[in-house]
């Protein structure tokens, strides 16, 4: 089983004028293969500010390019927009155009891109919930998402100190 788990984040407020966090982490069979966590700041995005439905599509983008060109599996969010745009047809409002460009390349790339599910996830669920594997919203919990928003907020940590 082939998963993929994506987060981003906003440092300070949504929008951000400051910058933006995301992660991502693949497994396969429950083995963790790679995982990555990054900044990305209003400059760097082409953006006055960024948005956390910004970093959140950063995240599966920048985790779809860590993959083999034959992978097969699914992918992992807390975010319904995200999903929503990938694999709903959901418009792509405030998205800039190098994201969806890069975006498109990837699913381009990606041969088996047509069989790949999606799950989406409760984002920050207490001890609680992820022994129950139900968060707040009733959508699944994953440890594996828990660490990308940590990674997200020791990326904006290191970006801030």
């Amino acid at each position: 089983m082939n998963e993929l788990f994506c987060d981003g984040g906003v440092v300070k407020v949504n929008p951000s004028p400051v910058g933006g966090t995301w992660a991502y982490r693949v497994l396969a069979d429950g083995i963790v293969q790679c995982e990555q966590s990054g900044i990305t700041t209003p400059g760097m995005a082409q953006m006055l500010t960024i948005s956390n439905n910004l970093t959140e599509m950063l995240a599966v983008v920048r985790g779809l390019q860590s993959l083999p060109i034959d992978w097969q599996g699914t992918i992992y969010s807390d975010s319904q927009i995200t999903l929503g745009r990938i694999f709903l047809g959901w418009k792509w409002h405030n998205i800039p155009a190098w994201l969806a460009l890069e975006f498109r390349n990837e699913r381009a790339r990606l041969v088996n891109f047509s069989q790949i599910q999606h799950v989406l996830l409760d984002g920050h669920p207490t001890k609680a919930q992820l022994a129950a594997g139900l968060g707040h919203g009733g959508h699944p919990v994953n440890i594996n998402n828990v660490w990308c928003d940590s990674a997200c907020g020791k990326a904006a940590l290191s970006f801030t100190a």
